[in-house]
């Protein structure tokens, strides 16, 4: 009898063992599906915005070396690199606003604990990424000769600026692959797994640049193909790790689900998406415009070559602010999914006055440096003078930039892309180009007047931006 009690009581402590392993479990489980809307806030900021620092980061770093190593090819080949890549950012923007569609859907699922749509989402993207990585290649390689002849101020300029494109068009497929799961992972609360997947990417290309320019490595005689060839191994190798990560994932699934397509799903990925790469191409494609506008002044090159030093400094700057953005664009997603509206709310704006305050140490440093920078960027005297004059001017505005793009990453995050897209056309379009214009053409400032343009407009994104969040309308917004 003794024995039976013992027994019993044992069956009971075991299975009240069992019960509470399975109560942890559960726990455990819902705190990973939905990682951001537990905890302290401020804890969770941090959690997904240090990583995404630094991955933004390596970007910036792969930018400011191509610029830096083409120095050694001459300015020329600096400014065939900067608006070679201002173009192929034109392709890339559409395979970028998809990745802002799987973010602001699937950390919605996440958010409502639902890991079977998250998968499908995942999986659908990626077909979409597959589908547009390998058309835009094909738009890229046919356009090229004509788009780096027609926007280039000399035919030397466009011959090198049509053979760097010619390589790097294929860059575009990867990136893709590597934009959407890596956006998967940020919305599921994962941002390790982008930093990893950036850091490869980034050290190959920047061990490839080097060894193909400096030291001719494998090929001699490839110029600034060699820095193209650099990015198109640095990020192939990046896509190949991010499967890998994939794979031995929660969100491993996603890969059985490519197929079929659920056009209902796609529809609305591509609903949400697409103001979002309106957005980035108008952006874009104004920028890109500023190159007509420089190609009016006094010495072209020399204004263009400048512009691209400036950018990839700037883009030091620039960077963490982009992570910031997609730090908050998963943190409102989930608690908008968890109901969590005034977590949310409170995100945007705490993660808002950090990367204003940040900014405006770094914006005081590049003011007091630009000299520095410039010098270190390129040897040609007026591409120093202009580079200086860039690099402080922009400087005065980067608390704004700041609150422009993470109060945007904010709301595309909920979903609501639509607004940040009008918001940076009607800057843009409206304002930046044609002051632009005016002050660097009509008025002769050079391109001195352009910087005062850029500078401006950012004050106006801010404010715009600024408005609509405090709003609170976009939380409405159904994904």
């Amino acid at each position: 009898m003794a024995g039976k009690l013992v027994s019993m009581t044992e069956t009971r402590v075991n299975d009240t063992a069992k019960d509470d392993v399975g109560e942890i479990d559960i726990e455990k489980d819902s705190v990973y599906e939905a990682p951001l809307v537990h905890g302290n806030l401020w804890k969770t900021i941090w959690t997904m915005s240090w990583p995404l620092v630094l991955t933004t980061l390596c970007s910036s770093v792969v930018g400011l070396v191509d610029v830096q190593v083409a120095k050694v090819l001459g300015f020329e080949a600096q400014a065939a690199v900067g608006l070679a890549e201002q173009v192929i950012f034109i392709f890339m923007v559409f395979l970028m606003c998809a990745a802002v569609g799987t973010t602001a859907m699937v950390s919605r699922a996440f958010g409502e604990k639902d890991r079977d749509r998250a998968n499908l989402i995942t999986g659908q993207a990626l077909l979409t990424a597959l589908f547009l990585g390998v058309l835009l290649t094909g738009m890229c390689l046919a356009m090229a000769p004509a788009l780096m002849h027609a926007f280039s101020p000399t035919a030397d300029l466009g011959a090198l600026s049509a053979g760097y494109l010619s390589v790097y068009s294929f860059f575009l497929a990867p990136f893709g692959l590597i934009c959407i799961i890596t956006a998967a992972f940020r919305a599921s609360g994962d941002a390790k797994t982008p930093l990893l997947v950036v850091l490869t990417s980034t050290s190959v290309a920047v061990a490839g640049d080097i060894a193909t320019v400096y030291y001719h490595w494998p090929v001699p005689g490839l110029g600034i193909k060699g820095i193209a060839y650099a990015g198109l191994a640095g990020n192939s190798i990046g896509a190949v790790i991010a499967f890998w990560r994939l794979r031995r994932s929660v969100l491993a699934p996603s890969l059985g689900m490519l197929f079929p397509m659920h056009f209902d799903l796609m529809n609305k990925l591509m609903r949400i998406s697409l103001p979002s790469g309106f957005q980035r191409w108008g952006w874009a494609a104004s920028t890109f415009c500023i190159f007509f506008v420089l190609r009016q002044c006094a010495y072209p090159t020399a204004a263009i070559a400048s512009w691209t030093i400036g950018m990839r400094v700037e883009a030091f700057l620039f960077m963490p602010m982009m992570a910031l953005s997609l730090a908050i664009s998963s943190i409102v997603g989930q608690n908008l999914g968890a109901n969590q509206i005034e977590r949310a709310f409170s995100a945007g704006w705490r993660i808002t006055w950090a990367g204003m305050s940040f900014m405006v140490v770094l914006g005081t440093l590049m003011f007091m440096f630009a000299p520095t920078l410039a010098r270190v960027m390129t040897t040609d005297p007026k591409s120093i003078e202009y580079a200086q004059s860039y690099l402080q001017t922009v400087a005065l505005s980067e608390p704004m930039l700041a609150m422009g793009m993470i109060l945007s990453g904010a709301l595309q995050g909920a979903g609501d892309t639509k607004t940040p897209m009008w918001i940076t056309l009607a800057t843009q379009w409206l304002y930046r180009l044609p002051a632009a214009w005016l002050f660097a053409v009509y008025f002769k400032l050079g391109p001195p007047g352009a910087w005062a343009a850029m500078m401006t407009s950012m004050y106006l994104i801010g404010s715009l931006t600024a408005w609509r969040y405090q709003s609170r309308a976009w939380v409405k917004t159904q994904v």
